[in-house]
């Protein structure tokens, strides 16, 4: 519930709108990078430059910073899963029960984010503690330790059942169960969906770590990393188990890794700290740079060979891709011929501002043309019209997921009609009704409103109108 609790916040403090709920996710990414940076302090202590570029590495990092901005539990949970690996790594350096709290506080966060899948992504890490505080100057009484971790897991799972407990009594018993068991064990031990084979993580994990594979001097670096250094055992205990377990869960997600990514970024930093020779960093920032500018220069031919060809209507040549594209490749051009930055954290963090304006010019040139077909809100005001009209009012459609009730403001739930049959049943029963159906395929004099929606189009028609056209409707 988490989630909703914040954006009930927000919407106490400053009203009902749809601007501040989009802004937990990145809010969250933020701290997660804050986060990441710390970790990296406590692990390599003596090498600084490792804490000031992991959180640039993190930040430009494709897969990180496209969820970041999407409203889900994951960036919460990842969030609550880097407080409380920051929380063992220093309860391992202070023996302090503060820690311990901290501990229990992030996973009933974690708990309250996404369910118990945080304990998946934090107990391997916290038992695997003698493995990588091995050859470590640290001296810990293991008894000592395993019971506080039971005790940081009871102090999360309390924090938890503090909600769950009276929900599931108000709730009954279907939503106790989907609380309690549903979402977690039915992924464990028959997949109910997102069945995938079990390389299909691994698969995808170059994917997840663009564009930095195209550093030549992180592979260099990765390569002489090694388990004596027992910041990337940590790394290493963090992530493996926790992939690996990812990979025999039958439903699978490629956002399920999200909490993993920094593991990655910091293994990341650690290799480019090997790689002190600014000559290669260079080398590779301009290949980096020069493929941002061929995606961006091929993105503007598209729209504009498309405005030709018209092989996808709904995308445009505009003034302002034209614009935004320009200036990325002129800002390419002027970091690649002006005097070389003789530092990895600038290039890196040149890189990182690429990361991030390229898609977003990306996202422009697609919104531009087709933020109507996104847009709710005059469906939903129709629909909200009939409704405090009282004239009957229903959705013919196989699945719906609210869309219209935030935008429309409705104080009602929409009558869904899931089959031909209910929906002929329901038109005869209201013949001064109104439906809303998918209406790509309808003639356009059947409607007495329509609206562009994803990749089709909605449209309104009165109950009679149907009745008399019924073999119209697919």
């Amino acid at each position: 519930p988490l989630l909703f609790w914040l954006m009930q916040l927000s919407w106490w403090i400053f009203g009902v709108n749809d601007i501040t709920p989009r802004l937990i996710s990145p809010l969250f990414a933020l701290g997660s990078t804050l986060l990441s940076s710390c970790v990296a302090r406590e692990l390599w202590r003596d090498r600084p430059q490792i804490s000031q570029i992991a959180p640039l590495i993190l930040l430009g990092t494709s897969f990180w910073l496209l969820f970041s901005t999407v409203t889900m539990f994951d960036m919460l949970l990842a969030f609550f899963v880097l407080l409380a690996i920051f929380s063992v790594l220093k309860l391992s350096q202070t023996n302090s029960w503060h820690f311990v709290l901290l501990f229990g506080f992030a996973i009933g966060g974690g708990v309250l984010s996404k369910g118990p899948a945080v304990l998946l992504h934090v107990l391997p890490i916290a038992l695997l503690a003698p493995w990588w505080l091995k050859n470590t100057s640290i001296t810990i009484c293991w008894s000592e330790w395993y019971l506080k971790l039971l005790a940081a897991v009871f102090i999360g799972a309390s924090l938890a059942l503090v909600w769950a407990i009276p929900a599931g009594i108000s709730g009954g018993e279907e939503y106790r169960n989907a609380i309690f068991l549903g979402q977690t064990s039915g992924r464990l031990v028959e997949s109910f969906a997102h069945k995938l084979p079990i390389w299909w993580y691994l698969e995808c994990l170059p994917l997840l770590l663009l564009p930095w594979l195209f550093f030549k001097p992180l592979w260099q670096g990765a390569k002489k990393l090694n388990l004596n250094d027992n910041g990337v055992r940590f790394c290493l205990a963090w992530a493996l188990p926790v992939f690996i377990a990812f990979s025999l869960v039958s439903g699978k997600r490629i956002h399920y890794l999200l909490p993993l990514i920094p593991a990655f970024a910091l293994l990341l930093a650690r290799a480019a700290d090997e790689i002190s020779d600014i000559t290669s960093w260079q080398k590779a920032h301009s290949i980096v740079l020069i493929i941002f500018s061929v995606i961006v220069l091929a993105a503007n031919l598209f729209l504009m060979l498309n405005g030709k060809t018209h092989w996808l209507p709904t995308l445009n040549f505009t003034l302002l891709s034209g614009i935004f594209g320009l200036l990325i490749i002129v800002a390419t051009l002027l970091s690649l011929y002006l005097p070389p930055t003789q530092t990895i954290k600038n290039l890196l963090f040149q890189t990182t501002a690429f990361s991030i304006i390229v898609p977003i010019f990306l996202a422009s040139c697609y919104l531009e043309n087709n933020a109507v077909r996104f847009d709710t809100k005059p469906v939903a005001q129709k629909i909200a019209q009939f409704q405090t009209q009282n004239q009957p009012i229903a959705f013919y459609t196989g699945k719906y997921h609210a869309q219209f009730q935030f935008t429309g403001r409705l104080t009602q739930p929409l009558t869904l009609l899931e089959s031909r049959e209910i929906l002929h049943t329901w038109a005869q029963a209201h013949k001064d009704g109104v439906i809303l159906l998918d209406s790509e395929k309808l003639p356009d004099n059947f409607l007495f409103y329509s609206h562009p929606y994803r990749a089709g189009e909605l449209g309104f028609i009165e109950a009679k109108t149907l009745l008399e056209h019924f073999t119209y409707i697919p």
